[in-house]
C-alpha cells in the first residue's frame, strides 16, 4: 500500500502539482521518443562557472568543483530526468504546433495557488512554504510551470467529462466524510496481534509503535475522506465506509501487507444538488484527470531509454541498484 498522508484532499492535490512533475535544472544528452537526438533549452542566457568561486568561509575560498558531486548526489538525478522530461517535451509541443505561451505559465500558477486555499494571501504563503521544502527557486519553479503548462495543452484533448466521474466528484465535493485512523501491517500475524492488544490498548499508540505507514507519527490518523475520493484506495475506502463508528475493521489485505481502520466520526452530505454543482464538479474532474494524464506522459518523457550519460559523476544517480 502506498503511503497515506494526514494532508487535506486539497493540499494533496495542490502538493501534487508540484511534486508528481520535477523541475529541470541542467542540460543533459539526450533523444527524443522516436529517437531523434533532442536539444534542452537553456532556461537563461547566463551559464553558471563551473569553476567559479561560490562561497568564502573564514576567509577561504570554496569553489563551484568542491561542491559538484555533493550537489550531483544530493539532485542529481531529479535535475537530469527533468531535463530529458524537457527535451523531449519541447520535441512534442513542436512537432504538434502547440506553443506556450506567458498566459499559460501564469495560468498553472495561478491554477496552483487557488487549489491551495481560496484566501489569496494564504495561498501565496503556503506556496512559499512547500517551495521553500522542496527547495523550488525561482528557476526551477518557473520551469515546473512551463513543464505542466506544455503537458497540459498535450493531453486536454484526451479529457472526457462522464455522468460517473461527475458524481464521484460531486461525492468528494459535497458527500458525507468520515474521519479514520489506518495502522498497515507487514503480515496477517502482525495485524491479528495489533487487533488483539486493541482491547487493551487504543489504536493511536498502537499506530504509533506498529503501522509502517507513514501516518503511524499521528496515530495513524487521515484526513476526513468520502467514498468516491479517488486519492485513497478503493480498498481502503470501502473498509472505512463498512466498519461502524467507533468501531476496528478486521484485517484487511492490500497487496503485501494488511491494515486495520478506526473510524472515529462521519460528516453528513452538505444540502448542495447535483445541479447547483454540476460546473464546479465538471472543473475538478477536468483538471483530476489530466493531472493523471500529464504523470502517465511525463513518466513516458522521462524515460532513460535512449538517453547516454557522459559525465561519470551521474552514475550513481542513473545507475539501477543491482546492476553493474
Amino acid at each position: 500500500m502506498e503511503p497515506i498522508t494526514c494532508t487535506s484532499t486539497s493540499a494533496v492535490r495542490a502538493i501534487g502539482l508540484l511534486a508528481a512533475v520535477a523541475m529541470s535544472g541542467c542540460a543533459a544528452p539526450a533523444t527524443s521518443s522516436a529517437g531523434v537526438p533532442a536539444r534542452v533549452e537553456p532556461r537563461s542566457t547566463t551559464a553558471p562557472d563551473t569553476g567559479g568561486l561560490v562561497a568564502m568561509v573564514d576567509g577561504k575560498a570554496v569553489d563551484f568543483a568542491a561542491i559538484r558531486a555533493a550537489l550531483v548526489e544530493s539532485a542529481g538525478a531529479t535535475v537530469l530526468r527533468d531535463a530529458i522530461v524537457d527535451a523531449r517535451l519541447a520535441a512534442r509541443l513542436a512537432a504538434g504546433g502547440v506553443v506556450v505561451t506567458a498566459e499559460a505559465i501564469e495560468q498553472e500558477r495561478a491554477l496552483l495557488l487557488g487549489t491551495l486555499s481560496p484566501d489569496a494571501d494564504r495561498a501565496e504563503e503556503l506556496l512559499r512554504e512547500i517551495r521553500l521544502r522542496q527547495g523550488l527557486g525561482e528557476t526551477r519553479f518557473r520551469a515546473l510551470l512551463a513543464r505542466n503548462a506544455g503537458l497540459r495543452l498535450l493531453v486536454a484533448r484526451g479529457v472526457r467529462i462522464d455522468d460517473e466521474g461527475l458524481a464521484n466528484a460531486f461525492d468528494v465535493l459535497h458527500g458525507p466524510k468520515r474521519t479514520a485512523r489506518i495502522a498497515v501491517l507487514a503480515s496477517l500475524a502482525d495485524a491479528e496481534r495489533f487487533a488483539a492488544d486493541r482491547t487493551t490498548r487504543s489504536f493511536a499508540d498502537l499506530a504509533v509503535e506498529r503501522s509502517l505507514d507513514e501516518s503511524a507519527a499521528r496515530g495513524g490518523l487521515l484526513a476526513p475522506l468520502a467514498r468516491r475520493d479517488p486519492s485513497y484506495p478503493e480498498p481502503l475506502r470501502a473498509a472505512i465506509f463498512a466498519t461502524t463508528v467507533g468501531e476496528t475493521s478486521a484485517p484487511v489485505l492490500d497487496g503485501a501487507r494488511y491494515y486495520l481502520v478506526e473510524v472515529l466520526e462521519e460528516r453528513p452530505a452538505d444540502s448542495t444538488t447535483p445541479e447547483e454543482a454540476r460546473a464546479e464538479c465538471a472543473r475538478m474532474l477536468r483538471l483530476s484527470r489530466e493531472r493523471l494524464l500529464m504523470d502517465a506522459l511525463a513518466r513516458e518523457l522521462g524515460s532513460m531509454d535512449g538517453v547516454t550519460v557522459f559525465d561519470r559523476a551521474f552514475d550513481a544517480v542513473t545507475t539501477p541498484r543491482g546492476a553493474r
